[in-house]
């Protein structure tokens, strides 16, 4: 017969009630020493650990608050924060190859998307091939070996 396993989570709370009047009477030992020297506080490692941590927080956020004050406001003209960018997209099909932008979220990736000109689901993210055999053109990259190439060249892509 298998021995069941031990339920940890039980025993710690187990241990914790039984500790529970020891402890009691020993905070009120310590309360009773620290009326009588108040110097046993700053003896006690948690408080000053405590106190440390406490004052530590504190000071980082007047340091926060204090350099907010100083950097100065955006200029008036100043255009809100973007949330979006353009993609090149090339169509994958041969008898279209068509190249175009979209405007889409950061990060997006559902592709393949809807050419325009052909209407079908073959617009591939392009990437600007600058390679001396491509001179700078837009291809659609293949995936070999886990790496993103150029179809035209093999040239290796690096990862953004």
């Amino acid at each position: 017969m298998a021995q069941e396993d031990r339920n940890r989570l039980a025993e710690w709370f187990t241990l914790i009630r039984e500790h529970v009047p020891a402890l009691r009477q020993r905070m009120r030992q310590w309360v009773v020493e620290a009326h009588e020297e108040p110097s046993v506080l700053w003896q006690t490692p948690a408080v000053r650990y405590s106190t440390y941590v406490t004052g530590g927080l504190v000071l980082a956020w007047i340091i926060q608050w204090g350099i907010s004050l100083a950097v100065p406001p955006p200029p008036a003209s100043a255009r809100p924060e973007a949330t979006t960018a353009d993609f090149h997209v090339l169509c994958a099909n041969p008898a279209c190859g068509y190249h175009f932008v979209v405007q889409r979220e950061f990060g997006f990736s559902d592709f393949p998307i809807p050419c325009p000109r052909c209407s079908q689901e073959t617009g591939q993210k392009a990437r600007l091939c600058t390679s001396d055999a491509c001179r700078g053109r837009w291809v659609a990259p293949t995936t070999s070996d886990g790496e993103a190439r150029c179809p035209r060249c093999e040239r290796r892509f690096e990862k953004y």
